[in-house]
């Protein structure tokens, strides 16, 4: 007989996959089943630890499930297993909602069986898997209650200490003279009046080859990194330097790193400055990380510059800080000569990158309620000479220099207004969970929203709202027409960039129009996800604009965002177009994005990367982003995804206004609910220091 079944000569047909037995795979080991039915583990993790095992010779079952929850812990962010902190905080999946697990046994059990802390710890330290720290290589490593993959426990400690040796690292003094530097400090800044942090920032990336400056949306950061480099670049003319100051400008994605060019090229034409100096700046070039390093054909994780192959520039300085991975971030440092400057510019309220780590935020120390600064005595008697003499009483005062001595947090919100309701929400939020009956109040007072136009607002640093500027929530329990009120909202404004594209308004008033609102969900998929609402706006729109047809994959007035990097046609991951027809080749369509370089560009549709529509996106994909209007949408129901950085980042999307739809318990839960990584890099770099003295 054949494979399938027939005689010999009487049609063959060929052997198919389904007909070839798939063995089943191997059932877990008891001790690590509950973990996995619970959906804390899956399987393939669970025999991969098992696997660890048998190659080093290790079964006990508390080494396995801590190898198990180590492989694990990349895939939700996490650096390491917190020995004595995992069991409160991670859970049986939500999806999985009175599950009850098995023992070893067979009989139920009602919750995970997690070992005692200082038995696991012994358990760990002896076994031939795990090692403490320094000595030889295995698979784990174990630093105090803290388990860590070996690589990721390698990148920390890198890390660590190459930014407490730049934190240490002090210029041969200031390049020109203190009188020198405070006079371009006051063309820069105006004269000192106070303590005045954007100046103090100046200052400090002057006198040290790190500086970290954090700040929430509008509070200033990419001004105050156009004064900066000006700073730099004049203080490195003041000297017998033998070439100019090379910089480059850097960030996680394409976008990022094109808006920060577009910010310091706006700011240049607020600045007074030295011919040389406009010409340097204006020639800064940027780039995302991965460019910068070089991405090698052989690994998209290894790159040519290191620590031996250092990045050619005196300069470098990373935007969106916060979005950045520990090993991304650990290479990048690597990467950077230790002759070299080295600014971080980031929010430690926003979302942490997608991938293992929480590293600005670890870097700006422990949160705290008040934006403290902190310096030790040298640092400050050195800062206090060239920022005006305004820093005494203003900062805490460090026992020893260390990491906080390269960090100013800037605490003003220029975008917003005074009577801003989004900038006394944004506030309420950052406020480490202390007010956030105060930030659902604010949002629930009756502050106007409506169908209006909102005008965009300038993408500036220090763009302010006006006085009219809103946040709102909308309660579907309080209000059950909520959710129709908003739907109705969103679709008249999208409306109006359908009209225009199918009208033949020129591209950049569609792209304005469309740049004015976006609709950011907390999830992809399910109930009031990105799906759900872009497929119940396009099915509005058909309805309601006449020849609006999403039957095709490309068609006027569909908006895309790209979601791959290609250099070949310089569009990248967040970039935001929309599809119209080409204004000198009728019937034909081409896809519309605008540039800082020449304002609208278009391209045709089919050479355009990865993407998809965007009418509403994802708060981590709206990351960098800045729009006049946002409506976030909340999960319906309690959702893990739903944190206080993820309602921060929506919130400080919007310049204008703000719209939550969601109910306020849930909204409640979230803001009480900060992200928690498992991490020691804060502790590596703020140890010693008091509890609770927050650096950023």
């Amino acid at each position: 007989m054949t494979a399938g079944g027939s005689e010999a000569g009487a049609g063959t047909r060929s052997l198919t996959a389904t007909d070839v037995p798939v063995p089943e795979a191997p059932p877990v080991l008891p001790a690590l089943a509950p973990f996995v039915s619970g959906g804390v583990l899956t399987a393939a993790e669970a025999r991969l630890a098992e696997r660890l095992g048998r190659i080093g010779g290790e079964d006990h079952p508390q080494v396995l499930l801590a190898a198990a929850l180590a492989l694990r812990g990349p895939r939700y962010g996490h650096v390491c297993v917190e020995l004595d902190r995992v069991a409160a905080h991670v859970a049986v999946e939500p999806q999985l909602r009175g599950w009850r697990g098995l023992d070893a046994e067979g009989q139920e059990v009602a919750s995970l069986p997690w070992p005692a802390t200082e038995a696991w710890r012994e358990v760990l330290s002896a076994s031939p898997l795990v090692r403490p720290g320094s000595e030889a290589a295995t698979p784990l490593v174990l630093d105090g209650s803290r388990l860590y993959l070996d690589r990721y426990w390698q990148y920390e400690q890198r890390l660590a200490g190459a930014l407490e040796a730049r934190a240490a690292a002090w210029e041969d003094g200031p390049a020109a003279p203190a009188a020198s530097v405070v006079a371009w400090l006051d063309e820069l800044f105006g004269p000192a009046r106070g303590l005045d942090r954007q100046r103090l920032a100046a200052a400090v990336a002057l006198t040290r080859r790190l500086t970290v400056i954090a700040g929430g949306p509008g509070t200033g950061k990419t001004y105050t990194v156009a004064r900066v480099l000006a700073l730099l670049h004049r203080a490195a003319l003041a000297t017998a330097a033998d070439r100019p100051l090379r910089v480059v400008l850097v960030a996680p994605t394409g976008k990022a790193a094109a808006r920060l060019q577009e910010s310091l090229r706006e700011a240049l034409g607020t600045l007074t400055l030295p011919a040389p100096v406009r010409a340097a700046m204006e020639r800064t070039p940027a780039s995302t990380i991965h460019r910068l390093l070089g991405v090698t054909r052989a690994s998209s994780t290894r790159f040519r510059h290191d620590a031996r192959h250092p990045v050619p520039y005196d300069v470098v300085i990373v935007d969106e800080a916060s979005m950045v991975s520990l090993p991304l971030m650990a290479k990048l440092v690597d990467a950077v000569d230790d002759r070299s400057r080295l600014i971080l510019l980031g929010d430690r309220d926003q979302l942490a990158s997608v991938e293992a780590g929480a590293v600005f935020g670890d870097i700006c120390g422990p949160a705290g309620s008040r934006p403290t600064l902190r310096f030790s005595p040298g640092a400050a008697s050195a800062l206090a000479a060239v920022v005006g003499g305004h820093l005494a009483g203003e900062h805490e005062v460090a026992d020893r220099p260390g990491i906080w001595d390269a960090i100013v947090r800037l605490d003003r919100f220029r975008r917003f207004s005074s009577g801003s309701d989004l900038g006394a929400v944004a506030a309420a939020i950052q406020a480490s969970g202390t007010e956030v009956d105060k930030a659902v109040d604010l949002l629930r007072s009756p502050s106007p929203v409506g169908p209006e136009t909102v005008p965009a607002a300038a993408d500036g640093p220090d763009a302010a709202d006006g006085p009219g500027a809103a946040a709102r929530l909308l309660d579907p329990d309080e209000d059950p027409a909520a959710a129709g009120t908003v739907t109705d909202f969103v679709v008249d404004r999208y409306a109006e960039v359908a009209r225009l594209a199918l009208a033949g308004a020129p591209a950049g008033e569609v792209l304005a129009q469309l740049a004015s609102l976006r609709v950011l969900c907390a999830r992809r998929r399910g109930p009031d996800g990105v799906e759900d609402w872009n497929r119940r706006i396009e099915r509005r729109l058909t309805e309601g604009v006449p020849g609006f047809d999403p039957s095709r994959r490309f068609y006027v007035g569909r908006p895309i965002l790209i979601t791959r990097n290609d250099d070949a046609v310089r569009l990248y991951n967040g970039d935001v177009g929309v599809i119209v027809e080409d204004a000198d080749q009728p019937g034909q369509l081409v896809a519309a994005f605008w540039t800082p370089e020449t304002g609208v560009r278009t391209i045709s549709p089919a050479r355009l990367p990865a993407c998809e529509t965007t009418f509403a996106m994802t708060i981590h994909k709206s990351q960098g982003s800045q729009f006049a209007e946002v409506v976030i949408v909340l999960t319906p129901e309690p959702s893990p995804v739903l944190t206080r950085e993820l309602v921060y980042t929506a919130i400080t999307r919007a310049s204008q206004r703000a719209t939550v739809l969601g109910r306020a318990e849930i909204l409640r839960t979230a803001l009480s609910r900060p992200v928690q990584r498992a991490s020691g890099l804060q502790h590596r770099l703020w140890r010693g220091a008091e509890p609770g003295s927050p650096g950023g």
